[in-house]
């Protein structure tokens, strides 16, 4: 499932730009709002990227019937990867 590796964070914003591409080739221009807008809690202090992961799963939840596979596994992987790393902290 999992072809990605990341590095660091500027990898992660990478892997969530290839997935709003992957929404736009679709015309999701709902769901590409609803990820920016979670996007937006991201300010470097931990309680930011604990806002971003509760709406980006938010978001998640409620637009997975309206995504691809290969849309909801790039998802997923990147919520998984949050929460590894939130869970570090």
């Amino acid at each position: 499932m999992n072809e990605y590796s990341l590095n660091n964070w500027q990898d992660y914003w990478k892997i969530f730009d290839e997935l709003i591409e992957l929404l736009k080739a679709d015309n999701q221009e709902q769901i590409i709002l609803d990820f920016k807008e979670a996007q937006k809690y991201v300010n470097g202090l931990t309680d930011g990227w604990f806002e971003f992961k509760i709406a980006f799963e938010n978001s998640l939840q409620s637009n997975k019937i309206k995504m691809t596979v290969e849309q909801r596994e790039i998802a997923d992987f990147l919520v998984a990867t949050l929460n590894k790393s939130l869970s570090n902290r």
